[in-house]
């Protein structure tokens, strides 16, 4: 945990007047690439020092790492942050690692218990105030709709009398200023949310705000360097529906992600996912974890997706690039409530096929100044059958390919109302499916296609859409036929049958011998989209049969072997 700190109170001979100089020690332990920390302003901005990744050990221990010195400015909120990529911290059996920020001989920050992602650490050098109140952060979104917003943040204590009242200030774009007064009891070195009780009338275009605190107590802040804090906020031209993008990393060999899909592939199904005017996006790649690896749907594209997020587990789910619990996702409340959010992007997009060959075009546009760090990602997914070491054997949503890659289109700055146009293809192979090809279990047209746009920076989507059926420019009129598989085949009795129905109809299921007499019939109702139903052939003797499928005048047939 971070520890709540004072400020040093002298400036060492080795750096000019007004600055200090602070040593950052740190004690790694067996897994030391894991660790990287740095010591900044505000923001991340500007780095003073950094460090990490450091070395592994062969076993468990500890290392020492060579000492950093550094002169920061006396007065300015520093920041100095831990990180841990795998997210189990420095310590345990790996060996006790730890860490310290000194000035001196004052601890100003450092854990000897670290066991989390992250460790944050608020202080500053020179003389401490008695009253000194600093922001630490303007808590708005870097988008926001127009009309009023609520403008909120953080403010910390950093002198040594504890604080009952002070002055809410902000100004937008330099103008006038917007003062409320703020009754809080904020002890030193603790922290305070704050919401201005004015709202900001926002306007399209970007805009400059900057919050300051003043009146501490009613009294006069005794450092005033780190009063003002400013941030660029985009106001939006246009709001749009939000199409939420759930991503998950599962895979055929792992019993957890059997369990979580049970009831989270249902949900899916139940909102529409990839289908219609649903306003839920799913792609989930399939991973080459636990033992024994051995899904067949594992491909280089997945792979990149899970270094991007520094994916360590499965099942493990994100929510428009979010890291959330599994269980937040698995909600229809939750998902709903997502996306109700307003987006301030759009992507038009359209997909077809000829032969085997999938194209995609998509145009991205921004209602809004986004800036730089955005790629659109295109990902052509497919639903399957097969028995993986678990009991799960359908499969929903699974990427096959990106297109070009899992590293995705990088996009120029975006502007608000500048659309941006791509085009991409892919030439896919039916059948054959294996670790690290692209191949599809079924035809092509089963396929569908989830695109999104992501700051790489943040990880945050700032929009996504699909396509749940791929348009032809040859007679495919029969979507019954070009979307109707069966599994297994061959069948020692049960077989599972996936099929996609436009509307609600009634099916009839008929099993013929090779003579064409009828040796089996059902009927039963569905909804619309995606669809499955169990025929039970364990009656019939060892052979082959044809299993007819009609509905709404359409008819798809499929040869199946029983061999018992």
């Amino acid at each position: 945990m971070a520890l709540a700190l004072v400020a040093f109170s002298s400036t060492q001979a080795q750096c000019p007047t007004g600055e200090t100089q602070v040593t950052v020690s740190v004690t790694t332990d067996q897994w030391g690439t894991e660790t990287t920390w740095s010591l900044t302003g505000l923001g991340g901005t500007p780095v003073y020092a950094s460090g990490g990744p450091y070395t592994n050990l062969g076993a468990a221990g500890t290392t020492d790492q060579p000492s950093v010195n550094a002169c920061v400015p006396d007065g300015v909120v520093l920041v100095f942050t831990m990180n841990d990529s795998y997210g189990d911290g420095m310590c345990c059996a790996y060996g006790s690692g730890s860490y310290s920020v000194t000035a001196g001989a004052t601890t100003l920050a450092g854990n000897t218990n670290f066991t989390g992602s992250q460790d944050l650490s608020y202080f500053i050098t020179g003389g401490q105030s008695a009253l000194d109140l600093a922001p630490l952060s303007v808590n708005l979104p870097a988008v926001v709709a127009q009309g009023n917003v609520t403008i909120g943040g953080v403010v910390r204590n950093f002198g040594t009398t504890a604080i009952t009242g002070f002055t809410l200030n902000y100004s937008v774009d330099g103008g006038a200023t917007v003062s409320a007064p703020i009754s809080a009891n904020i002890a030193p070195a603790s922290n305070y949310t704050f919401s201005h009780p004015t709202a900001w009338a926002a306007t399209t275009g970007s805009h400059v705000i900057n919050v300051w605190t003043s009146a501490p107590n009613g009294g006069t802040d005794g450092n005033t360097v780190n009063d003002q804090m400013s941030t660029t906020v985009s106001v939006a031209s246009q709001s749009v529906q939000r199409k939420v993008l759930i991503e998950e990393f599962t895979s055929s060999t792992c019993a957890p992600c059997a369990s979580y899909n049970v009831t989270f592939d249902p949900l899916l199904t139940s909102l529409s996912t990839n289908t219609g005017s649903s306003n839920i996006a799913a792609v989930k790649y399939q991973m080459n974890w636990p033992s024994p690896g051995t899904d067949p749907s594992y491909n280089p594209d997945g792979v990149t997706r899970r270094t991007f997020y520094g994916v360590s587990g499965i099942p493990d789910v994100f929510l428009n690039g979010a890291a959330i619990q599994n269980s937040y996702a698995n909600n229809a409340t939750n998902l709903n409530n997502e996306a109700a959010l307003p987006a301030f992007c759009s992507i038009d997009l359209n997909a077809t096929y000829a032969g085997n060959t999938l194209t995609v075009n998509a145009t991205v546009t921004p209602h809004a100044n986004f800036g730089a760090n955005h790629k659109l990602f295109i990902a052509a997914i497919e639903s399957y059958s097969y028995q993986g070491t678990t009991s799960q054997n359908q499969f929903k949503h699974a990427q096959r390919k990106m297109l070009p890659n899992g590293s995705g289109i990088t996009l120029t700055t975006l502007q608000d109302g500048v659309a941006q146009n791509f085009t991409q293809s892919y030439n896919f192979t039916q059948g054959g499916v294996a670790q690290g090809n692209y191949n599809l279990w079924g035809q092509i047209a089963n396929v569908k296609v989830v695109a999104f746009v992501q700051n790489t920076s943040t990880k945050q989507v700032l929009q996504a859409a699909f396509v749940g059926q791929l348009s032809v420019g040859i007679d495919e009129a029969n979507a019954l036929d070009r979307r109707l598989t069966l599994f297994p085949n061959p069948t020692d009795g049960l077989m599972n049958l996936s099929f996609d129905l436009p509307s609600a109809t009634n099916v009839r299921f008929q099993v013929l011998d090779l003579a064409g007499q009828e040796v089996m019939v059902a009927n039963r109702g569905f909804g619309s989209g995606e669809q499955r139903h169990d025929l039970d052939l364990s009656a019939l003797a060892n052979g082959s049969y044809m299993v007819v499928v009609t509905a709404d005048g359409l008819t798809a047939t499929r040869k199946v072997t029983v061999s018992k």
